[in-house]
């Protein structure tokens, strides 16, 4: 299991494109969308989902 945790938002096509390279890697790698919401490079935000 994988979780993402991202400041990429969701207006771009990163997080697909992210996601199509782990499963093109790994076929049977199950990916959990925590957030990709967190302010840019705001590291305590991030750490917070964690």
């Amino acid at each position: 299991m994988i979780t993402l945790t991202t400041d990429f938002g969701l207006r771009d096509p990163f997080v697909g494109i992210m996601k199509g390279v782990i499963l093109g890697i790994c076929h049977e790698a199950r990916l959990v969308d925590l957030t990709h919401e967190v302010a840019p490079h705001d590291v305590l935000e991030g750490a917070l989902f964690l």
